[in-house]
């Protein structure tokens, strides 16, 4: 993809939520989300319960602020 990316923070995180599961969960209601990042702990190798997720579309990141807030 080309253009540029629209992220959002995304908080409380349960520990098992990967890179993949983030993607999926957004992507399943918003089709421009471009992949997401769980930030993981380096000393620990375990997820700091946070993490972004980038669209392609802003007003399609707009919409997933407002909807997943508290999802």
């Amino acid at each position: 993809d080309t253009g540029p990316d629209f992220s959002i923070f995304v908080g409380d995180l349960a520990p098992d939520v990967t890179d993949y599961l983030l993607t999926e969960t957004f992507r399943s209601r918003y089709p421009s989300v471009r992949g997401a990042k769980v930030v993981i702990d380096p000393n620990t190798g375990r997820s700091k319960g946070y993490g972004f997720v980038r669209f392609g579309d802003e007003s399609e990141r707009s919409r997933a602020m407002t909807e997943m807030n508290g999802a």
